[in-house]
Parts: structure tokens; sequence; C-alpha cells
């Protein structure tokens, strides 16, 4: 999508997601992220751990790993005085 590796964009549960995968090496997929954004700031950043055939998969597997982490933020306690640091 663009010159950051950007591979994939989406919202989920009022997040933005933005996947970023490198080039692919010759053993397969071993490097990305992909970027939470929330209300027009980038509040996370979750790693792609792994190794991946492909990009598909990569970017599969980034999807899944920030779903996740938005549904446990969400699940969490937000009663207190803290909050997200910037990045």
């Amino acid at each position: 999508m663009n010159d950051d590796g950007e591979v994939k964009r989406f919202v989920y549960e009022a997040w933005e997601v933005r996947v970023c995968l490198n080039a692919v090496a010759v053993e397969g997929q071993a490097s990305g992220h992909a970027d939470l954004w929330r209300d027009g700031e980038h509040k996370c950043r979750v790693a792609l751990s792994g190794r991946f055939e492909d990009a598909a998969s990569a970017s599969d597997a980034l999807e899944r790993k920030a779903k996740a982490w938005v549904d446990d933020w969400k699940a969490r306690d937000h009663s207190g005085e803290t909050g997200f640091a910037s990045l």
C-alpha cells in the first residue's frame, strides 16, 4: 500500500489497524508489525513472532494478534488515572 510496508488496513472495535510487513526472505516471512490507532493517535504496536510461509499467512497472524490485543484491552478495567504513553 505504501513505502512503510503496509499491506492491510482495517477498523476493529473503533481501532484502526495497519499491518506492515518487511520483504520476504528465502526462508519465509520473518518480520512485520501491526500499528493500532485510536482517535487518530498511534497507541500500540504488536510485532510478528515466528516465521511464516508467506506474506498472507504473516498478515493473517498479525491481524489475529491485533484483534486479540484490542479484545484484551477492552476487557480490562479503565477506571484508573493511567493512560497510554506517547509512541
